[in-house]
């Protein structure tokens, strides 16, 4: 438990972004000539005191001296190499494992697409599209290549989008529209992520370079784009004007009708349940639930939308269903980041832009590492493969054991790849229905290739992420200072009997008693309403010892413990704090006892024993060792603070 502590205590001392965040860098203090930046006492201020960080003299010199003497804690454990022992090195090394291994896909993948589909939530854009299709199995891949790229001159020399769409889109729902696909938001549906990226990278007017997706080839234009709607949570009421296709007489005189009675503070729910045609809605008094845009048509959605106020609701309008009323009942509006981060990250981490990504962020570590791969060698050892390879028994070919591929300074060998396939074989099993040998091996590379490329990048983390490094400082400190406390006070105090005896004796007046009471809890195993009777009276005039004689003779009629209780304590609750008082009898019928509390005797105040002292004594004679080194630190470590730079802090 103290390790845990110590260790936040030294994250509350530091942030992954300390020095990311601040231009400040000027030195604020200095501990035997180590400097510690006024960019890092900055953030630790601002970051634990929040909006009472109000940059007085007095907070600022009480953050100051916490943080001097933190630091010299941290100093005197690395001046004892309590950072060099071999358990010490091994721990964090195992910590350095386990924070990597997420670190990297999560900020440079999981991280950075949350923020991205965050950000693009903020707005709802209009679009429009031209698909061509390549066919069934791609098979008219060229020619909508050559197509695509022909309307997109088209574009560029100035024709109508509108009318090239009509004339050449293979997307039958929005060809006649124009390619018109109305208000979209972020996060599009699976197999749409290019088409996002595609549509947030444009201003209103403008339009793409053709791209590819899984439909086809694409070219989309925004056409216009506004605040994000997000979501509203609405009811309404449906009168339908139609059925089987025959108008049905009085509809709108019908709505308006409901219409003037809501005006009339009608109640909007009983008019729903009595009168609308939404038979899955009606029962719920019109509740639609939340909803955001492209849930419902573009009429409903703007008349719903359109209302201000919760409570609100529309005139009657209509739509192909026929005539509405819609009332608000509210808009939440879109959450912060840190209140939907959850739920992005769940939907994010099953989308094709989380595997996107991280092939993006392979093939440039693959560039920054200088990649070179022998292709040679792997497809030679592919020759040497049969169907085989998808059995439990499979083993290896020989082979010769050559360079693979080249990853900074590391060689990668074949040996290493044939040992990587032979300690996935559910992978290699599970492949056999769906690939050929050789598309198998291939995927088994690259898997392979994408793995050491992150534990590559993982071996440099401190070097090329500098949150990273302060993230193991953060760690590294807060054990260091656990370690160190350890052995100049926790185990001292602990160990050293008779100095704890002798501050004691010299603190004894502080550990006291207040006024007590000697309380017996007697339980009466009975129901017999005589008997209990019988009892509890006994209880009330003779003394413990004469109760339990009279009464435990031939079985153990009464049960009974005995506490020492201050005055103050829950369990006299209800009792008045005088000798012989009793308390009410409880009865508990289902188990056939009766509880009775009756103080015997009051016990003035007095001094604890060290016994009944001791976890305070320890944890004071603690704090008293721990003020004490304090104090020796301060004399053997030279503490030079920057004043000028202290004062510029200062505000008021």
């Amino acid at each position: 438990m103290k390790r845990i502590v110590y260790t936040l205590l030294a994250f509350w001392f530091f942030s992954q972004n300390i020095f990311a965040q601040s231009q400040n860098n000027d030195i604020l203090f200095a501990i035997a000539g180590n400097d510690v930046p006024v960019s890092e006492f900055l953030y630790i201020y601002k970051k634990n005191l929040g909006n009472k960080a109000d940059f007085s003299r007095k907070s600022l010199e009480e953050y100051l001296d916490l943080y001097i003497k933190f630091k010299l804690k941290v100093q005197k454990a690395k001046d004892m190499n309590l950072d060099k022992t071999n358990a010490f090195k091994k721990e964090m090394a195992g910590y350095r494992e386990q924070l990597a291994k997420s670190y990297l896909v999560d900020k440079e993948v999981s991280e950075k697409l949350m923020r991205e589909t965050y950000d693009r939530m903020q707005k709802d854009l209009k679009v429009s599209h031209i698909l061509i299709s390549t066919g069934p199995g791609n098979k008219y891949e060229e020619k909508a290549k050559q197509k695509v790229n022909q309307i997109y001159n088209d574009l560029k020399k100035g024709e109508s989008f509108s009318e090239l769409a009509k004339k050449y889109s293979d997307d039958k729902y929005s060809k006649n529209a124009g390619g018109d696909l109305g208000w979209v938001t972020a996060m599009l549906p699976e197999g749409f992520y290019e088409f996002e990226n595609r549509i947030y990278s444009l201003k209103p007017g403008e339009f793409s370079k053709p791209f590819r997706t899984k439909f086809g080839y694409h070219i989309v234009k925004l056409e216009n784009e506004r605040p994000a709607r997000g979501e509203i949570e609405a009811s309404h009421i449906l009168i339908r004007d139609k059925k089987k296709g025959k108008p049905i007489p009085g509809a709108k005189a019908k709505i308006d009708s409901i219409y003037d009675r809501l005006v009339a503070g009608e109640n909007f729910v009983q008019l729903a349940r009595k009168y609308s045609m939404d038979n899955k809605t009606a029962i719920k008094g019109g509740y639609l639930g939340y909803f955001g845009i492209n849930k419902y048509g573009q009429i409903f959605e703007d008349q719903a939308f359109s209302l201000k106020n919760n409570n609100d609701f529309t005139k009657p309008f209509k739509t192909v269903l026929g005539w509405h009323i819609i009332k608000r009942m509210s808009k939440p509006g879109i959450k912060p980041y840190d209140k939907v981060r959850k739920s992005l990250i769940n939907k994010i981490n099953k989308n094709e832009r989380f595997e996107i990504a991280r092939k993006a962020l392979i093939e440039k570590i693959k560039k920054e590492a200088g990649f070179k791969e022998y292709t040679e060698v792997l497809d030679s050892f592919i020759s040497k493969l049969d169907k085989s390879f998808y059995s439990f028994k499979w083993k290896a070919p020989e082979y010769k054991d050559s360079l693979l591929f080249q990853l900074g300074n590391e060689n990668v060998m074949l040996g290493d790849f044939v040992r990587y396939i032979e300690s996935n074989q559910r992978k290699r099993i599970q492949l056999r229905k769906k690939k050929s040998v050789e598309e198998s091996l291939k995927k088994f590379y690259d898997s392979f290739v994408a793995d050491k490329c992150i534990k590559y990048e993982e071996s440099h983390l401190e070097e090329k992420y500098p949150d990273f490094k302060f993230l193991m400082q953060e760690y590294t400190e807060g054990n260091l200072l656990f370690e160190v406390m350890e052995k100049e006070v926790w185990n001292k105090a602990s160990s050293d009997t008779t100095g704890l005896k002798k501050f004691y004796e010299e603190n004894k007046e502080k550990y006291q008693w207040k006024p007590r009471a000697e309380l017996y809890t007697y339980t009466i195993h009975s129901d017999n309403p005589k008997l209990i009777k019988k009892v509890l009276k006994y209880i009330k005039k003779r003394s413990h010892k004469k109760l339990i004689k009279k009464f435990n003779k031939k079985k153990q009629l009464i049960t009974f413990k005995i506490d020492k209780l201050e005055i103050n304590s829950k369990e006299l609750k209800g009792m008045k704090f005088k000798e012989s008082e009793i308390s009410e009898p409880f009865f508990d019928k289902t188990k056939k006892i009766v509880t009775v509390k009756k103080i015997s005797k009051i016990i003035p105040k007095s001094t604890k024993s060290l016994d009944e002292a001791k976890g305070y004594v320890i944890a004071d004679y603690q704090e008293y060792l721990e003020k004490k080194w304090l104090e020796s630190l301060q004399k053997e470590y030279k503490v030079v603070v920057n004043k000028q730079v202290f004062e510029s802090l200062i505000q008021k």
